[in-house]
């Protein structure tokens, strides 16, 4: 007699490993490593273009300012005149056939050469080996005299000019004298620098480390005789 024995394998259960504390400290380390690394990466990407904006925003802001003031005397001016500028603020008016290009405008509220009146002029100078003109605005009244900085880092230095538009458009458009000739336009150009990166300098001797701007208009005069 055979004894038959029916034997039922077990299954044996095998659950999935599972991470150790050490290997969750591990990637949690990492993955925050990750995270700190990120928001550092965006933080110093938008400081940078934020310095960019501020930079160009800070360089025009002088120069739109200071040609709006130029702007509105030439408007309601009865005399100019073109001229040049020591740095002390001494005109002298151009004369002769040559055209009126210079570092200063004369500006006249009335008929007469005398107060009140305005005078525009380039200060020259020099820091770190760099020219760093600055326009001045003297505003002279009977009783006073007061000077005013419109803007800096100015890097030309024919900054007014009379043009003549007798011709335009089909002529060209050329520097004239000095003269209350109601055809005469008034030319203001500005260029000027500033630091591109403000909080430190990128290359070896300051290379790349400005960047350069030019706002040009012409004004002619309401007040014409």
């Amino acid at each position: 007699m055979k004894l038959v024995f029916h034997t039922q394998a077990r299954r044996s259960r095998q659950r999935p490993p599972g991470f150790t504390l050490v290997e969750m400290l591990v990637a949690t380390g990492v993955y925050l490593f990750i995270m700190v690394g990120v928001v550092v990466a965006i933080q110093i990407f938008a400081l940078r273009i934020y310095t960019l904006a501020a930079t160009k925003l800070v360089a025009t802001q002088g120069a739109e300012k200071a040609l709006n003031q130029i702007r509105d005397d030439i408007r309601q001016a009865k005399l100019l005149q073109v001229g040049r500028t020591d740095n002390s603020g001494n005109f002298t008016a151009i004369s002769g056939t040559n055209g009126a290009v210079g570092n200063a405008l004369q500006v006249f509220q009335t008929n007469t050469m005398t107060a009140p009146y305005s005078l525009y002029w380039l200060q020259t100078n020099t820091v770190g080996g760099m020219s760093s003109n600055v326009l001045y605005l003297l505003s002279v009244s009977a009783h006073s005299s007061n000077t005013y900085m419109l803007s800096c880092y100015i890097t030309n230095t024919d900054v007014f000019c009379a043009e003549n538009w007798d011709n335009w458009p089909t002529g060209p458009i050329t520097p004239m004298t000095n003269c209350p000739n109601n055809n005469q336009v008034y030319s203001v150009k500005l260029q000027f620098y500033q630091w591109e990166y403000p909080i430190a300098v990128i290359g070896g001797a300051g290379l790349n480390s400005y960047d350069y701007y030019q706002i040009h208009t012409r004004v002619c005069r309401r007040a014409l005789n």
